[in-house]
């Protein structure tokens, strides 16, 4: 059981990845793609998960379903396969089954069916900020109901912030501020060092993108508009589903922007954008004071200092030189991890988890104790099994004092001893009367 694949999940995708017999990590993929967006399509025993199934939903089937974590909010959903009626909640669960299954039938070289792997498969879940934490145990707990025995959470910073130490990039003496743009929404998660646990965060909606990101994926999207004018769609979804193509643009700046653009329902349309443009719309742009003031009060909310704070900008729509130099314009420490230490934080997370033998650490259920309430530390607990008694004072009854018992012959300690006489009670033994004298002869 050499192996392991981890799920990578956000709100509104999926990846996956895997290592083998010491092999180095990579994309498990299908169809030339790891990725997933989370769109599934349920007829009759037929299942798709991914691409399809988002055309389905866009084309409005009946049968396709998409805004998984929206719709497991409501208990009465449900899907139907192999004639057995299921809740939303478990289209996930086959989902992911589709991945496994290839796994092992491409990886492992094996025909088996899954069936006989699920007590055992070393399966890992790596959640996104954006999936909070009554979802992250909705998630393991689905897995866990089929079967999967051997699942674990893996934690990206923690390895992130090791990379980034080892690097001498950040001091493991400050705290860490970690910056996360998703779907257009900026995610910070304070820490108060490398060593520690999250120990607060906050979300700011629409500014999880380097504002020229944002900017540049409006007038594409205006673009495409103006060219289609049949075209009818949530502008703030495309927006936020177009960042990450517009981060990929922007890293090689050209006068003249062009290209072909997916929106969020996979059909594709070209566009063209002066760079002229982007800059003439950044001069009005002025919301840079509610990120300084997000950071700020992030900040002040557990008295850690600016100066004793580096701020890491993770996510590739905020980790650009525009961004960065605006943040740095307030604050002295700002740094963005490179290609390089994202493929290292990989290895290193594959590596912990090659360390522990490929088992998750058991989760034992421990024998409960009678608790313990002590409201003062200085006064003892009472012992809790044993119930207060109050003292019952005996009624006064006029009877005649009882006489002491008698002492107990100790041969004989067993035998009840003889009721005690009154002496009142006690008569004289009676004598016989004398008889007549004997006659003489």
């Amino acid at each position: 059981m050499n192996y392991c694949v981890v799920v990578k999940i956000a709100r509104r995708k999926v990846s996956f990845w895997y290592q083998s017999e010491g092999s180095p990590y990579a994309p498990l993929e299908i169809k030339d793609s790891n990725e997933v967006p989370l769109y599934f399509y349920v007829n009759g025993n037929d299942f798709i998960f991914g691409n399809a199934a988002r055309d389905r939903f866009f084309s409005n089937d009946p049968n396709a379903f998409g805004n998984y974590f929206e719709i497991i909010q409501d208990p009465s959903a449900h899907f139907t396969i192999y004639n057995n009626k299921k809740p939303c909640k478990q289209l996930f669960y086959f989902g992911v089954e589709q991945y496994l299954s290839h796994f092992i039938n491409t990886v492992l070289y094996n025909s088996n069916s899954i069936e006989s792997y699920r007590p055992n498969f070393p399966l890992r879940f790596l959640f996104e900020t954006d999936i909070e934490d009554k979802e992250k145990s909705l998630i393991e707990n689905i897995f866990a109901e089929a079967g999967y025995n051997n699942i674990e959470r893996v934690n990206y910073n923690e390895c992130l912030f090791e990379v980034l130490n080892a690097h001498g990039i950040i001091n493991s003496s400050k705290s860490i501020l970690l910056l996360n743009g998703i779907d257009n929404n900026l995610y910070l998660e304070l820490y108060k060092n490398i060593n520690h646990k999250e120990t607060v965060a906050s979300k700011l909606e629409g500014h999880g993108a380097d504002p020229r990101v944002k900017m540049l994926a409006e007038i594409i999207l205006e673009y495409i508009t103006l060219q289609n004018s049949y075209l009818s769609f949530e502008k703030e979804k495309e927006v936020a589903f177009l960042l990450p193509f517009c981060a990929d643009l922007l890293e090689n700046i050209v006068p003249i922007i062009k290209g072909n653009a997916e929106l969020s329902d996979g059909k594709v349309y070209w566009f063209s954008v002066k760079e002229r443009d982007l800059n003439d719309r950044l001069i009005y742009y002025s919301n840079d004071s509610l990120i300084y003031s997000a950071i700020d009060d992030l900040l002040k909310s557990v008295s850690i200092s600016v100066e004793k704070t580096t701020i890491v900008l993770a996510s590739d729509e905020i980790n650009t030189s525009y961004f960065s130099e605006k943040l740095l314009k307030k604050y002295p420490n700002v740094i963005g991890p490179e290609t390089l230490h994202n493929t290292e934080t990989m290895k290193l997370l594959f590596s912990k988890i090659a360390q522990s033998g490929y088992l998750a650490k058991k989760k034992t259920n421990p024998i409960p104790e009678v608790p313990k309430v002590i409201a003062n530390p200085e006064i003892p607990a009472k012992k809790p099994l044993l119930p207060e008694f109050t003292k019952v004072e005996k009624p006064v009854v006029n009877t005649p004092p009882i006489l002491p018992p008698k002492k107990e012959n100790l041969t004989n300690q067993n035998k009840p001893g003889l009721p005690e006489i009154p002496k009142n009670t006690i008569k004289k033994p009676v004598l016989p009367p004398p008889l007549p004298p004997k006659k003489n002869n």
